[in-house]
């Protein structure tokens, strides 16, 4: 058994609310959906009349707006929301830094293939759905509109958390209006000063995070080529995205294709649509086991744009040719920068399934 690897008790006040923050992070998106959908329920049932009648009539407003994240959701969500403190400690907590490689033009929109996905997208969540690594500086007029599955905008209390950190649907309908959006200055839909979306997609989704553990590359892409043909479709380049450090948040048991836990993390993926990665992360008190992420550095480089045609029908071979063209350029990205953000990085390649 490891042995317990205990934190001192004097840690500054500021570190121990970091750590908080991280918590109370992991404790939302773990337990959230659920503990919000049960209490709206309950409400439902067992709560006094002004409660029965306030659950009807959200639940009426939730199926009128049930395409309200294939429609765009709510622009790049609500300023305030995304730049609250506790988000600036959960950002210092590792630190999560952005790095940007190249100009971006507002002029036009973009597709963000973000790898790896890891356990839960930490470096994604904080450079693009939150204020708090600047790139809205570093990109100015550009939004940045994380994507995520549409049965996360239609659970109770958690869509409208969603909505403000400025998140829609990855659904293919949603993502190419995001990329058909205008980006004319005077046009209503860029009311908020912005012109163009940058929309963040964390292509490997939740079967990647089953191979999250730390240095282990292995992403999910061969096969994902659905990101390609709306680019192809729309014209939309797309900017291949790395969260170095994503992957040593948590490790998890060894779990080989064919492995029983394996076997068993793909039927509850089938199952459920939910991976369930067994990662072990750290406590507030120690350092060897919990659910709280360790304390690493995570380093999100935006790489250069691959500029991609418009054609309206495109070919499995004109999807194929994209795909292999992206695939090159990550791989590039990749091995130019990892020399800095990876341990034994010699030894490390990125591995493409």
């Amino acid at each position: 058994m490891r042995e317990i690897e205990w934190a001192p008790l004097n840690v500054p006040l500021r570190r121990r609310l970091e750590t908080l923050c991280a918590f109370g992070w992991m404790s939302l998106f773990l337990f959230g959906e659920l503990w919000m959908l049960f209490y709206y329920f309950y409400l439902l049932i067992f709560g006094g009349l002004l409660a029965k009648t306030f659950c009807l009539i959200y639940g009426a407003f939730i199926y009128y707006d049930r395409k309200a994240g294939t429609n765009g959701g709510r622009g790049q969500g609500v300023k305030w929301f995304r730049n609250l403190f506790c988000w600036k400690l959960f950002q210092t907590y590792f630190p999560a830094t952005l790095h940007k490689t190249v100009d971006l033009p507002a002029d036009r929109n973009y597709i963000f293939a973000a790898f790896p996905h890891g356990v839960l997208s930490t470096g994604c969540f904080l450079s693009f759905a939150t204020d708090t690594t600047g790139f809205y500086k570093f990109f100015p007029g550009i939004r940045s509109r994380v994507v995520t599955l549409d049965f996360h905008l239609l659970v109770p209390l958690f869509r409208e958390l969603c909505f403000s950190w400025g998140v829609a649907s990855c659904s293919s309908e949603g993502i190419t209006n995001l990329l058909t959006a205008s980006n004319d200055p005077k046009s209503p839909t860029n009311g908020d000063g912005y012109t163009s979306n940058a929309v963040v997609l964390i292509v490997g989704g939740a079967a990647e995070s089953l191979n999250c553990r730390p240095n282990n590359f292995q992403l999910v892409l061969k096969k994902r080529k659905g990101f390609c043909r709306i680019a192809l479709k729309t014209g939309t380049p797309i900017v291949p995205v790395i969260n170095f450090g994503e992957l040593d948040l948590f490790d998890q048991p060894a779990n080989p294709p064919g492995s029983k836990l394996r076997r068993f993390q793909e039927w509850v993926k089938a199952t459920t649509g939910i991976a369930p990665a067994a990662f072990v992360g750290r406590g507030f008190f120690q350092y060897t086991f919990g659910l709280i992420p360790r304390r690493k550095p995570i380093n999100t480089i935006i790489g250069e744009p691959v500029e991609v045609p418009q054609i309206d029908n495109p070919s499995k071979e004109d999807v194929a040719q994209l795909h292999e063209r992206f695939c090159i350029e990550l791989e590039a990205l990749f091995e130019k920068h990892k020399s800095k953000y990876v341990e034994n990085y010699e030894n490390v390649k990125l591995i493409m399934e």
